[in-house]
């Protein structure tokens, strides 16, 4: 006889409790016999007969009571044959949430948390009889994912076999919602969810009262696994926070690291590599549970994709110690400057061709009148500016549709009416205005406000 709950048999103790207390009343009394009552003892005798039959009884029941309603709880199966249409037991449908994050990469005495976790389902899936289902959900599984419960248990087995960790990270919360949903599908009387995890905060299953129906006729089982004290500091992401990237200029990354250890962890040592090289470098110290965002930043020398990664020292779980991000340096800037009118270029060459990093912008001039003959996509940046009305835009607006940028600037002898309409072409809205008269020195623009902080600024005089 196999019991699927073996745990609940510790409530065996619970039988000897109406034991110890018919015990207890057995308490011998002092006899005082009297001379008037001596004719009474036979009847007595008959009667405490009686009486000690129905204690004895009852006390038998009282045991019984308790040993049924506890194995009842432990769910008791016999192994054997059974021929089909004979047996009275009920199918079952179960459901397995593995948790594959990186927290149970964690190695103890038995094996890493993950391991045991799957070694533990295949012990369940073992007691699993023919025509019953199962089905395993990851933490780290898409929303999207669908699942379908199958009677191939052998198939499962090698399913989770192959399983590793992700370095996805998940919601238990979520993969136990799509369980709930796949169990209540089915039609089996038996509905089981299992979940096997170290029920670390940050995948923490939570057990709300919007859930609390949905487990209506759902047994869940939660197996936890780990809990000794260890080490682990995590780096929980890397961002770029540089939008325009240029050779020999630097590049700022945001990256935060929490703590996720019971005790405070000091001089932690955080690197910064940039195409395999250490760039950078900074020590912090965290409380449990702590968390710090820090700033670190590096020139790039070179131009292409750059491959850069942020680093911590090794603890026990490897997996969170370093996050990447990808970014790419043109070579060269490549530069359409559109003009019909040479004039109106004699301000715009010079500030292309003034600066120390020159040589890395390639400036191909081109008559408007090419705008829709020539390939754009060629171009990084096209600077046009027009000096009449061009009604074929189309390859304009596709070039913007497609991510590429424009810098369009009015010429000396368009009217406005005719920049409004280029305007127009390009579904850009924004009101164009004549304002002073051409050709005198009194008419100038000015800046009332100047943002500093935009990108266009950031390291402009480094």
């Amino acid at each position: 006889m196999l019991f699927l709950n073996p745990t609940i048999l510790f409530g065996l103790l619970a039988a000897a409790i109406p034991v110890i207390i018919h015990m207890l009343n057995l308490r011998k009394l002092k006899k005082v016999d009297f001379s008037t009552l001596k004719f009474l003892k036979e009847l007595q005798k008959s009667k405490i007969r009686k009486i000690k039959f129905k204690q004895w009884l009852l006390l038998a029941l009282r045991v019984l009571i308790i040993l049924f309603i506890v194995f009842a709880f432990a769910r008791p199966t016999l192994k054997g044959i059974a021929l089909k249409g004979t047996t009275s037991a009920s199918k079952t449908s179960a459901v397995f949430i593995l948790d594959d994050s990186f927290s149970m990469s964690l190695v103890e005495k038995n094996g890493s948390l993950f391991n045991q976790a799957k070694s533990e389902i295949n012990k369940i899936l073992a007691q699993l009889k023919e025509g019953d289902d199962a089905e395993l959900i990851l933490v780290s599984g898409s929303k999207f994912q669908e699942y379908k419960l199958t009677k191939n248990l052998s198939s499962l087995k090698n399913k989770i076999k192959e399983m590793k960790i992700s370095p996805v990270t998940g919601f238990l919360n979520d993969a136990v919602i799509k369980g709930l949903t796949l169990l209540s599908s089915s039609n089996n009387f038996n509905k089981e969810l299992y979940i096997l995890s170290d029920f670390q905060k940050r995948s923490l299953f939570d057990n709300t009262s919007k859930n609390k129906n949905t487990f209506e006729n759902i047994r869940l089982y939660t197996i936890k696994f780990g809990g000794g004290k260890y080490q682990n500091v995590g780096i929980d992401k890397l961002t770029l926070g540089t939008q325009i990237f240029e050779k020999n200029k630097p590049v700022i990354f945001n990256t935060s690291v929490t703590n996720y250890s019971p005790e405070k962890v000091n001089d932690i040592v955080l690197s910064l590599f940039i195409n395999g090289k250490r760039k950078s470098q900074k020590n912090l110290s965290l409380n449990p549970g702590a968390s710090a965002s820090l700033e670190m930043s590096s020139d790039v020398s070179t131009a292409g994709f750059i491959s850069a990664f942020v680093e911590i020292d090794d603890d026990e779980i490897l997996q969170d110690n370093r996050k990447y991000v990808n970014f790419y340096i043109p070579k060269k800037i490549n530069v359409g400057l559109f003009s019909d009118n040479p004039s109106d270029k004699q301000f715009i060459l010079p500030a292309l061709t003034s600066g120390k990093n020159k040589n890395d912008i390639n400036i191909v001039q081109v008559n408007s009148n090419q705008l829709a003959s020539l390939n754009l996509s060629n171009f990084d940046v096209i600077i046009f500016i027009p000096s009449k009305t061009f009604t074929n835009l189309n390859r304009l607006q596709k070039y913007i549709e497609a991510g590429g940028s424009l810098i369009l600037l009015p010429g000396s002898s368009i009217a406005a009416t005719s920049f409004q309409n280029i305007l127009s072409g390009l579904k850009i809205a924004a009101n164009v205005k004549a304002s002073g008269k051409k050709y005198t020195n009194k008419n100038y623009l000015s800046f009332d406000k100047i943002n500093f902080e935009h990108p266009v600024f950031k390291n402009l005089f480094a």
